[in-house]
């Protein structure tokens, strides 16, 4: 059974399978030990095979809400993103989910929390990268000879203690 990751969770797979043994006349004893799961599961399972089947054991579409973007909507949203956020007519060109979310909500009047923001940026195989940041005033020599001859000089030394 295929989801839309592709393959099926570790639950579902002990459900069906338990339903399969369900099919091939195991008793609950049995399956409770195959499968080393509760007697109340192997119960529930065991109604649900013989009344619908084994496909009432499949995993059911999620309960939450719709996505509030169509698949259209994401695709212009991860362009619009890779073009850069100071083309989208931001200050910076760094893109923060707190961005995201306002060019959601400004482009399309959608709202989404942060958290949800980044999963579609997941979604849409986008990844968190961390900016480096570096000294534009000092050159890599200097802070290279710093850090090999000063820090150590300043550095505090540890005291020995008596006795130990």
């Amino acid at each position: 059974m295929e989801t839309t990751h592709g393959r099926i969770s570790r639950q579902a797979a002990t459900r069906l399978r338990a339903g399969e043994l369900v099919l091939r006349g195991f008793d609950n004893d049995a399956i409770i030990e195959i499968l080393d799961v509760s007697l109340s599961s192997v119960k529930r399972w065991r109604a649900k095979v013989e009344s619908d089947g084994l496909h009432a054991l499949a995993r059911k579409p999620g309960a939450g809400r719709p996505a509030n973007l169509s698949p259209n909507q994401l695709d212009e949203l991860k362009a619009i993103i890779l073009q850069g956020a100071i083309a989208a007519g931001y200050l910076t060109d760094r893109w923060t989910s707190r961005i995201v979310a306002d060019l959601i909500h400004k482009k399309w009047g959608v709202e989404y929390c942060l958290s949800n923001v980044r999963k579609i940026l997941c979604d849409l195989g986008l990844s968190y990268h961390k900016p480096k940041v570096q000294s534009t005033k000092h050159s890599q020599e200097v802070v290279d000879h710093w850090r090999k001859h000063e820090w150590p000089r300043i550095k505090k030394k540890r005291t020995k203690t008596v006795g130990r």
